[in-house]
Order: structure tokens, then C-alpha cells, then sequence
């Protein structure tokens, strides 16, 4: 038995061996009564790490069963297994505590590499023996336990050719690292920079290289509208969500279920490509709510939501001022202080009445154009990235058996 995709130096045919053959179970239980302070780790979810909970004192340790943490262990969570929770530990993680359902292993007689055993169950067949051994997971009424965890069959290589997998694997999480920091490094210049522009800390010249003319302030009903438009016929069928983070996109692809069928889609409004929707609903990313701009295709939303059409101006130019957060002040001085926690209280004439700046139409398509180049960069490094992770979990499915 080989996997799909091999290092060429090595041809050996792959073993079958019990976990208990090449991993020791390791633990060293605590004593409670010679611990004044302790900090309990955590496992996060496909193979992110360990992290480490708040400092507690002894006293706080009760009943619990923990144990010691010892470093370039391998550690699972079986409770939690479907969301494939391993992880290794490091000279960190010493002197922390973990929870007896947290089994921890050292390699035995070096049959195997740590990062590799990592890897494996991070790949289908690895997901599948954990959920095994999960009380909750996919193995539910043939549930193993951590008892016979140990003696749940791998199929891998000897240990060399386990390391060099590891090692290869290790240079591509670099690489995925190393994009995921210029991704995150051009989103965070893109929103300081989009704040700089609209409270005017930056501002553009025109093509003579002069200043611009001073800022105008207009309510929002002098240049955009309510629609008001509703589905009674249902001629539309597509029904679209206000993601803070996502924008304006389909709700099939938001949520798992069926949200609303077509029966009820009467009342909803008609969203045409081009027209702007507030969502009231508060979130961390979106504190008083999200405006986006549908850029997706017509469709139909929910009245709880109030959308709008400018009569003027740069689309792209508005759509860059709500992902900025200067407007942010005006919608919490007139937000109704008996709203909920998670949604904001705003009448209709309030959200109208919100000043919309007012640079020449020249200043807005510079500010608009800069905004979608930057936007354009972002997009080719997020491509970059997803098509790095998704050959890499290629990688994972073709290299372990």
C-alpha cells in the first residue's frame, strides 16, 4: 500500500502499526495540594495550536482531572475530535495543565515523527479515527474511548520518510504564513488609509496638481432615495444577505439551511445591482451596522433591512465611505437608547438625515479608482493564499494513506 503522491528516494511499502506501538501515552497527574497557581491550555481547531487560558490559583483547581504538560508531546482532544483538535506541544506549554480528555503522547522508540502523526489527522482518514474515539463525533454509537484510542490502526512510512514529509509540509505552512501576513499587512493599510481619506488627513490633487476644493456635507435623502420596491409578484427568487463581512451575497451561501422559501418572499424588497443596504444588526466588525453596495446580482431582501439608491455621484466612491467608520459617530448620537444589545434603534428620518461628504466628482473617482487598486491587490493576494491552502490539503489527501 503507497500514497497517490510519493518522494521519489523512497519506495518501501507503508505499515500498519497500533497507536500504542508508536506513540506513549504520557501523564503525570497533578498534585493539588503543591500548586498555588496554574494555567490550563486549550486545543484549537484543525491543527491551529494550543492556547493558554487565563492564570487561576490552586484553589480553583477543585475536582478537576489535569496533569502536566510536557514539551514536543503530541496531544489530542477526542471530546471534541470532529473538529480535528492536535496539536504539539512546546517548552511554552510546561509548567501548564490540561484536561484529562486531552490524551498526550511521546514518540516511542523513535517509530514516528511528532509533526508528522499531527499531519495524519489532520487528513480525512486521520479525521475519521479521531471521531472514533469522540464520544460526539461521527463514531457516536461506536464510540472507542481514550482506552482504545491506543490501539486504533495508522498506515505510515518509517520515520525518515515521515520527517522529510513533515519537513516539506513545514516549508509550505511557511509560505502560507508569509501570505497570510501580506494579506493581513494590505487589508490593515487599506482601512487606515480609507479612514485618512474620508476624515480628510489625505487628500488628492487634480491632474494640475492643485488642491481640491473643500469638502461639502449633505444629508443622505438630498441624494439618495428609499426603495421601496416589494416582490408582491414573486418574479424574483434570489434572496441576498447583508454580510459585514462578506457584503452583499446570496443567502444560500451564507447559511446551511433554507432560510425563507419562496412563498414569503412577497414582502421583500427588490435589490438592484447598484443599490445600497443598511443592516442594523451589530457586530464587532460592523459596530452601529454594515452598509454595503449590491455588486452581486438582483435580487430580494428582507424589510428589516432599509435600502437606498443614490441619484448622484460615484458608486465606488460611497461604497468606500461606509467601510470607513467616520459615520459611525453620527449614527450612535441619534441611535434610540432603548434598542437591543445587538441591533441598532435608528428611524427612517434619522438614517436619511446622516451627512454624506461632498468632494467634486473629480476628487471622488481619484479617491474611488486609488480605493479599487488597492482592492484589486488585496483580491490577488487572497487568490494567492487560498490557492496555496488548497494545495497543500491536496498535498495531505495524496501523501497519507
Amino acid at each position: 500500500m503507497v500514497p497517490k503522491l510519493r518522494f521519489k528516494s523512497f519506495s518501501a511499502p507503508l505499515e500498519k502499526h497500533k497507536i500504542e506501538d508508536i506513540l506513549a501515552r504520557f501523564v503525570s497527574p497533578v498534585s493539588v495540594s503543591k500548586i498555588e497557581k496554574y494555567r490550563e491550555i486549550g486545543i484549537r481547531s484543525h491543527g491551529r495550536g494550543l492556547f493558554h487560558k487565563e492564570e487561576l490559583s490552586g484553589f480553583e483547581l477543585g475536582n478537576k482531572r489535569v496533569f502536566w504538560i510536557k514539551k514536543d508531546a503530541i496531544i489530542f482532544n477526542i471530546v471534541f475530535a470532529w473538529e480535528q483538535a492536535v496539536a504539539i506541544t512546546s517548552s511554552e506549554d510546561e509548567g501548564c495543565i490540561a484536561s484529562h480528555r486531552f490524551p498526550m503522547y511521546l514518540p516511542k522508540d523513535y517509530k514516528c515523527n511528532t509533526d508528522y502523526i499531527r499531519r495524519y489527522f489532520l487528513t480525512k482518514k486521520g479525521k475519521y479515527l479521531l471521531e472514533l474515539a469522540s464520544p460526539g463525533g461521527a463514531g457516536r454509537n461506536k464510540t472507542l474511548g481514550q482506552k482504545n484510542f491506543d490501539e486504533l490502526v495508522v498506515t505510515i512510512p518509517d520515520v525518515t520518510e515521515q520527517s522529510k514529509i513533515a519537513d516539506f509540509l513545514s516549508s509550505v505552512d511557511e509560505k502560507i504564513t508569509l501570505l497570510n501576513k501580506q494579506f493581513g499587512l494590505l487589508c490593515q493599510y487599506k482601512k487606515g488609509i480609507t479612514q485618512k481619506i474620508f476624515s480628510q488627513g489625505l487628500r488628492f490633487k487634480d491632474e494640475r496638481e492643485n488642491e481640491f476644493s473643500e469638502w461639502e456635507y449633505i444629508e443622505l435623502k438630498e441624494i439618495a432615495s428609499k426603495v421601496n420596491i416589494k416582490n408582491r409578484d414573486n418574479s424574483v427568487n434570489v434572496v441576498l444577505t447583508n454580510s459585514a463581512t462578506q457584503g452583499i451575497i446570496s443567502q444560500d451561501s451564507y447559511f446551511e439551511r433554507e432560510i425563507v422559501t419562496e412563498s414569503n418572499l412577497a414582502g421583500y424588497y427588490v435589490v438592484s445591482v447598484g443599490d445600497f443596504v443598511y443592516n442594523p444588526r451589530i457586530s464587532a466588525t460592523a459596530p452601529v451596522g454594515p452598509v454595503k453596495m449590491n455588486e452581486l446580482i438582483q435580487g430580494v431582501m428582507s424589510p428589516l433591512y432599509t435600502v437606498f439608491r443614490f441619484k448622484r455621484g460615484s458608486l465606488n466612491f460611497y461604497k468606500y465611505f461606509f467601510e470607513s467608520s467616520v459615520w459611525h459617530d453620527y449614527m450612535k448620537s441619534v441611535a434610540n437608547s432603548g434598542a437591543r444589545h445587538d441591533r441598532m434603534n435608528i428611524s427612517g428620518a434619522d438614517f436619511f438625515g446622516l451627512p454624506i461628504p461632498q468632494p467634486t466628482e473629480e476628487e471622488q473617482i481619484k479617491i474611488a479608482n486609488f480605493l479599487s487598486a488597492l482592492d484589486d491587490k488585496i483580491g490577488l493576494k487572497k487568490a494567492e493564499l487560498d490557492k496555496l491552502k488548497i494545495w497543500k490539503q491536496g498535498l495531505l489527501q495524496q501523501m497519507f494513506i
